[in-house]
């Protein structure tokens, strides 16, 4: 829900703009959860990964990073979030109130895929995971995220407040509770006997990676003129009060990837259908962490427009990229004010 002083109409320096704004940062926003296989494992060498890429999703074997985005207002820096592997009795315990911390230990090393007992994965904001060599049993988990928005608050507190029964305020913490990125297609590997069938169109297939981002084109309208900019990764873009600003990111060529699906499959007989060459489809969301004139369209594609308002201060734009597999990206610029404006 906005709440508005005024109305806004078209973009322009002259625009009135919102008190508060769906895509303006004004307290840590989660964003997602980045996952890349680092160290692939034996299985993972039947795969096709291009070798500048790294995979999305897990095997057994694999060393997987987690990292978790967070947008986070100017000045403030998050506490490391704790990562528990989540059993399902627990994760399905945790609406109810069900407390579990006194026997939440340290998750063994190399990590089963299926736990029965919730376990700690650590505490960071990135870390590594090396998975262990097989499915375990009807025993699965879930990744469970517990972080504090709060300086006086550590995400332990929030954890408690999480399990405990009666819940405390959950509030100014951050809870995120996902599914781990397993692999999301049958590929015919060895320990899916029952995908021995899988098409060689398929198996041949690159495995689905993360849309790279290789920097942004801006196109900067300052009255009449109208300047276009490459940025790089990490570069700045100096602005002025009233410019309008069309961002757009620089993806590889193959940051949406083609991939077969079976359509038309008989009951219980997986690629018994036809198969089909898609496309991945690429969405995108927008974050500022100041007030900028920006009036979104849900699932908006680039280029993203704005205009810079009347206070001219450093603003960081957070953009996801989010593939319709398990792929994403997240990547930020800065604008600054210009020398002398």
């Amino acid at each position: 829900m906005r709440r508005w002083l005024f109305a806004l109409g078209t973009l322009g320096p002259g625009a009135c703009i919102p008190v508060e704004y769906d895509w303006q940062v004004v307290d840590a926003r989660f964003r997602g959860i980045l996952t890349e296989v680092v160290e692939p494992g034996g299985y993972g060498s039947l795969l096709h990964v291009p070798a500048d890429r790294r995979r999305a999703f897990v095997l057994p074997l694999d060393t997987v990073e987690l990292e978790w985005k967070v947008a986070v207002p100017p000045g403030q820096e998050l506490q490391p979030p704790i990562w528990v592997a989540c059993a399902q009795a627990d994760c399905l315990g945790l609406w109810n109130g069900a407390y579990f911390l006194d026997y939440l230990s340290d998750c063994p090393d190399p990590m089963p895929i299926g736990v029965a007992v919730s376990c700690r994965l650590g505490e960071d904001h990135r870390l590594r995971v090396r998975m262990a060599g097989a499915y375990s049993g009807e025993y699965f988990f879930m990744l469970l995220v517990v972080g504090s928005r709060r300086a006086d608050l550590t995400p332990r507190e929030c954890l408690e407040r999480l399990a405990a029964s009666p819940r405390g305020d959950l509030a100014p913490c951050l809870v995120i509770l996902r599914d781990p990125p397993w692999t999301p297609e049958a590929f015919g590997l060895p320990f899916l006997p029952e995908e021995a069938g899988v098409p060689k169109e398929v198996r041949d297939e690159q495995a689905d990676t993360n849309p790279t981002v290789l920097g942004f084109t801006v196109t900067r309208e300052r009255g009449d003129l109208r300047e276009e900019l490459v940025v790089d990764l990490g570069d700045t873009v100096p602005v002025r009060r009233g410019d309008r600003l069309h961002v757009e990111p620089r993806l590889a060529a193959d940051a949406a990837q083609e991939y077969w699906v079976s359509v038309g499959d008989l009951p219980n007989t997986p690629w018994s259908g036809t198969l089909e060459q898609r496309v991945e489809e690429l969405r995108y969301e927008v974050l500022f962490s100041e007030p900028v004139i920006y009036d979104p369209e849900y699932g908006q594609g680039p280029p993203f427009t704005f205009v810079v308002p009347h206070d001219v201060v450093p603003t960081t734009m957070w953009i996801d990229v989010l593939d319709d597999r398990q792929g994403q990206a997240f990547v930020e610029l800065q604008f600054v004010p210009e020398a002398g404006a």
